[in-house]
């Protein structure tokens, strides 16, 4: 008995150590489910230490704001501002090629905004943005530091990480210091920017980035300059546009997808993207813009096409109207069987006019001025503007949409035999086009190919003649397929550069000149009565009208109310008390000449074909309203007299 009174001791701490042993080996194996279940789905709600904390404690915010589980991350993408992706993130968000959401961080690494583009109801899956600012505390033991390698390297295995910045990293800080201006509206204040220490910091946090993405495993990994994604040629576009959206992880396969590529690649060209390249940036960073015969062999013409802005002001001006939205209306957007709202109902004589434009209501014409969200980057809503429904028209662009050998557009409109063919003298640039949109009435009028010719060369060119079909069979008013087209030059001929539109009275010289003249990118006519203005010209309009339309009453009175409608809402706008205290005089547009790829001048253009859709088909009437309420008036400007005449309307049968 006493010996076993003595080994009692042992089996109890026998017990003990075998109840350790076992405790011990269910915590590992506990500890390694919930390693493997982390490593499995790294990023979770309640998981905070594998996301970006806010910088404030903001209930609110943070409600708003969940960290996306891993599963539903298609790619992450590292960024920082004026890198030059966000036209393309603008593009896929208008476009609604997938999810996207924009965080942005500051220099600790906290979370300062985030922004949800969820645009693809039947998907919940995102591409996930970090803006990183060049500033960021990347020391070796800050918190920033070890936030980005947690997160890139361990907290996101299987997503594609792509650091996208660009190779002048000069740039990238030039145009934040410009769209930082930009929005303070302080153009005045002094361009020198500390760019020794700013690149300094920036090269401390761009080589961080490129060691966090380049060491990853298990994941794409893809470092993209933005100079790498620019092209001159339009199939080259269509290749980069198709692989980025690839890379972040949308699907390419699509029909409806290669259209959109094929239907928007222009406006990604090394043409259309003057205004986001580093070239250009640092054109205005060293105050160095090229002489005329320097942009003229190096067709950089839009280096002096800013008036009487500064360089500086006119690139923030085309970056902000970019962003204010330049991505038309598909017609499969396009809703079906619409009805006019307004009163009065202003769309059961002329069906074909509300339906090119989708303007059905004064709430349809002033979807262009609306702006978007102060805290958002970019307005992702497309814009109205023509091109709605299917017409002949389409077949003008399909005609013309990869022709790159044109690129100056001379072309016209003639309706009912209303005027001969524009007269065209003197120097006449290589690769110049001529195109004449004609109803079949005033086709069959030409007998015989009309010719132009270039006195200083003694070069030919025919009219390539399109036969529009029945006048009546577009807009209510023959005319208004005149002051419609004119407009939109760049929606049939996208890869072209410039845009001479003539009336059939018109008669230009020397095309060359005119062209390496132009200040502005758009030039036109000064009326020849220098004391005419927009508001003075609605009753000799009236009078003209009345002279045109006299033998069919519906289409007189339609035309007058029209005008009326306007005149009355100008006067309530304010557009003519505006106009006259700036001086704005009449614009003759019978020349009307523009320059491509210009993002104001898209949005211009785009707002006054919307008023000669919406209100009265007589263009000189709201040439300028839409110039005016965009803040663009100082874009248009006028050809010096010598080289052209107005003539009188001739019929031609």
């Amino acid at each position: 008995m006493v010996r076993s009174i003595k080994m009692y001791p042992y089996r109890r701490l026998l017990f003990l150590c075998a109840l350790l042993l076992g405790s011990f080996i269910t915590f590992r194996i506990h500890f390694s489910r919930l390693t493997s279940d982390v490593k499995q789905d790294a990023i979770r709600e309640d998981n905070i230490s594998l996301c970006f904390k806010w910088q404030t404690i903001d209930t609110q915010q943070l409600r708003a704001s969940t960290c996306l589980p891993n599963h539903r991350i298609i790619s992450s993408v590292w960024t920082h501002d004026g890198s030059g992706i966000m036209k393309y993130i603008q593009w896929i968000a208008t476009r609604k090629l997938g999810n996207i959401r924009i965080s942005r961080l500051n220099d600790e690494c906290e979370l300062i905004q985030e922004n949800d583009f969820s645009v693809v109801s039947e998907n919940d899956r995102f591409v996930q943005i970090y803006i990183m600012p060049l500033t960021a505390n990347f020391d070796k033991k800050s918190l920033c530091s070890t936030t980005i390698v947690r997160i890139i390297k361990f907290g996101m295995l299987t997503v594609p990480r792509i650091y996208f910045k660009r190779r002048v990293l000069r740039a990238t800080i030039a145009y934040q210091y410009l769209d930082n201006i930009r929005q303070n509206h302080n153009f005045t204040s002094s361009w020198n920017i500390p760019l020794s220490k700013s690149l300094q910091k920036a090269n401390v946090v761009t080589k961080h980035l490129i060691h966090c993405i380049n060491s990853t495993s298990n994941a794409t990994s893809l470092i993209i300059d933005s100079e790498d994604m620019i092209f001159s040629n339009l199939i080259e576009s269509e290749k980069m546009l198709t692989n980025f959206i690839s890379v972040l992880g949308f699907n390419t396969s699509k029909q409806s997808v290669k259209d959109i590529i094929q239907y928007d690649s222009y406006q990604f060209m090394e043409d259309a993207t003057w205004w986001d390249q580093s070239e250009t940036v640092q054109h205005v960073l060293s105050s160095l813009v090229h002489s005329k015969s320097e942009i003229s062999k190096n067709s950089k013409d839009f280096y002096h096409l800013h008036g009487n802005h500064s360089f500086a002001h006119y690139v923030a001006d085309s970056r902000q109207c970019f962003n204010d939205g330049t991505f038309y209306q598909l017609q499969s957007e396009t809703i079906t069987n619409r009805i006019s709202t307004d009163k009065p109902e202003r769309c059961s004589l002329k069906p074909f006019d509300c339906a090119f434009g989708d303007q059905y209501s004064f709430s349809d014409r002033e979807k262009l001025y609306q702006t978007y969200p102060k805290d958002d980057y970019f307005n992702f809503a497309p814009i109205k503007c023509g091109f709605a429904v299917q017409s002949i028209i389409d077949k003008v662009r399909k005609r013309y949409e990869r022709n790159d050998k044109c690129e100056i557009i001379v072309f016209t409109c003639i309706t009912n035999c209303y005027d001969p063919l524009p007269t065209i003298t003197d120097a006449i640039p290589l690769g110049t086009c001529f195109v004449a949109l004609l109803d079949t009435k005033s086709l069959n009028s030409l007998k015989v190919p009309f010719i132009v010719g270039g006195q200083s060369n003694n070069l030919r060119h025919p009219w390539d003649l399109i036969d529009l079909g029945n006048s009546s069979s577009l807009f209510r008013i023959a005319a208004k397929v005149t002051e419609s087209l004119k407009m939109l030059g760049h929606r049939m001929f996208p890869l072209a550069k410039w845009f001479v539109w003539l009336d059939g009275k018109a008669y230009i010289i020397n095309i060359k000149e005119v062209l390496s003249l132009a200040k502005t990118p758009i030039i036109g006519l000064h009326h020849h009565d220098f004391n005419r203005t927009s508001e003075l010209e609605v009753n000799l309009t009236v009078s003209r009208v009345k002279l045109r339309e006299a033998p069919n009453s519906v289409e007189l009175n339609g035309s007058l109310q029209e005008i009326k409608l306007q005149e009355a809402e100008y006067k309530r706008d304010g557009f003519y008390s505006r106009s006259n205290a700036i001086g704005l005089p009449l614009f003759d547009i019978a020349i009307f000449i523009y320059r491509n790829n210009h993002p104001c001048s898209f949005r211009y253009l785009c707002g006054w074909h919307n008023e000669v859709n919406y209100f009265s088909y007589r263009g000189q009437l709201s040439v300028y309203y839409s110039a005016e309420r965009l803040n663009l008036t100082s874009y248009l400007g006028f050809i010096p007299r010598r080289f052209y005449h107005t003539l009188g309307h001739t019929t031609t049968c």
